[in-house]
């Protein structure tokens, strides 16, 4: 019986990593990345998801030239996405949406 196995990396020119990498600002550890990428194996509506988080905390790394910006593998395995935005982007957020 064989089983399916995830790839142990994705390709780097896999349409959806192509979009978090070029999205990220701090590129570093690419392979690390794309190993990370290859367990998660995000839909493309999560990659969406992603992206939109990234736009809020670019602007938090921003202030300190995204020295302190997580290495890409980090963020994805500790699931960054899903972090809140700070109570000020979150009122910027709402009020562009207003």
């Amino acid at each position: 019986m064989s089983v399916a196995r995830k790839p142990t990396i994705v390709a780097e020119d896999y349409p959806q990593w192509l979009r978090f990498w070029d999205s990220y600002p701090r590129r570093t550890a690419k392979k690390e990345a794309r190993k990370a990428w290859a367990q998660l194996q995000p839909s493309p509506e999560l990659v969406d998801q992603m992206i939109e988080a990234l736009r809020w905390q670019m602007v938090e790394w921003a202030k300190d030239q995204c020295r302190y910006a997580p290495f890409p593998a980090s963020w994805l395995r500790g699931e960054r996405w899903t972090d809140q935005p700070p109570v000020q982007a979150q009122r910027v957020m709402s009020d562009a949406a207003a």
